[in-house]
């Protein structure tokens, strides 16, 4: 029998069977089509998923308004100098959004070089969680200057958590790990050490712009089990393929009610590697009339374990395929203190 290759490029899973069917046999064809996608290129794109395009729009609007806030109002809620708590605000320049191997942080000594040559972030974002989470306690804006903003925050940050625990469990699932497994990595995602970040990528004009030292995000992965990211209509989120490692597949924004789903970080390591992390970055496109560039929203949706959490390689079900020894066993808050050592 001949084997098929797999199939290229980012596919899109419709997983409506997983929100609505009961049907066990309609359920695992769904989680096996969902896993069989995520293992190829550590990311595909969602629909189906109950969040209606209203409430999309709407998030969308709450965050626009956020970002035309005078400077001296988001400011209030500036994110701390360090990671915790890892919320508020951070302005254009403020997030140093980069992959470095543990040989080039052993090197610096608490400032990144000049000549770094890695390009930096141009973007401002948001970061809202949970207000049950203690240690990453939110930073709010005044209620006067963006009267219903929290209530619209906190209802839609539970509404994507709900959402994320089904996708979270289907992934299990189609791990095939044994129950003990399965039950302690869902003990440490609680929901609450979750985060919602809201993000703007400003506009700028086509002559300021070295694309060789500036982009709206470089190219990482992120410390999450998994992200959910909703995107507005303008292009630039590019996702790594796998097929063809160092090139990357634009994630389209045809389709307006699309989540993009990218393994992050404990996803790969609890997984053995069979979930990959996504390499993922997003690009300033060309200028349209030569002049000024699109602006860009988007609001990734963070699953992250709790910080006393242990992650470390599964070798039951699927993960067992993979040869062992890659991975390290650590706690969720050493790997997420590696990651941020030069992120802020």
């Amino acid at each position: 029998m001949v084997s098929l290759p797999p199939p290229s490029g980012i596919q899109t899973i419709d997983i409506s069977p997983l929100i609505s069917s009961k049907d066990p046999f309609v359920r695992k064809a769904k989680i096996d089509e969902l896993v069989a996608a995520i293992h190829v290129q550590g990311a595909c794109g969602i629909v189906g998923h109950g969040i209606k395009i209203d409430r999309l729009r709407e998030a969308f609007k709450w965050s626009a308004k956020f970002f035309d806030l005078p400077q001296e109002e988001k400011a209030k809620a500036n994110h701390v100098q360090g990671r915790v708590p890892h919320r508020g605000y951070s302005g254009i320049g403020r997030e140093k959004c980069l992959i470095y191997t543990e040989e080039e942080l052993k090197s610096m000594s608490g400032e990144l070089a000049a000549d770094a040559k890695k390009a930096l972030d141009f973007k401002e974002h948001y970061d809202i969680g949970s207000d049950g989470e203690l240690v990453h306690y939110n930073l709010w804006i005044d209620e006067h200057a963006l009267p219903g903003f929290r209530t619209w925050a906190q209802g839609y940050y539970f509404e994507m958590e709900k959402l994320s625990k089904i996708v979270l469990e289907a992934m299990i699932d189609g791990l095939c790990v044994d129950e003990e497994a399965k039950k302690e990595f869902m003990s440490i995602h609680t929901g609450h050490q979750n985060g919602l970040r809201l993000m703007h990528y400003p506009s700028a004009h086509e002559s300021t712009i070295d694309r060789s030292s500036l982009t709206w995000c470089p190219t990482h992965t992120d410390f999450t089990t998994y992200t959910l990211l909703m995107q507005d209509k303008n292009q630039g989120l590019e996702i790594e393929d796998r097929l063809n490692p160092g090139t990357f597949l634009p994630a389209h924004a045809d389709i307006e009610d699309r989540l993009y789903l990218t393994i992050g970080d404990f996803g790969e390591i609890w997984s053995n590697g069979y979930l990959p992390a996504s390499k993922h970055r997003v690009v300033i496109p060309r200028a349209k009339d030569g002049e000024w560039t699109t602006k860009r929203y988007s609001m990734p949706y963070f699953i992250t374990p709790a910080a006393e959490g242990i992650c470390g390689p599964q070798y039951t079900g699927k993960p067992g395929l993979n040869p062992r020894g890659k991975y390290k066993t650590s706690t969720i808050d050493e790997h997420i203190e590696f990651r941020m050592k030069f992120q802020y």
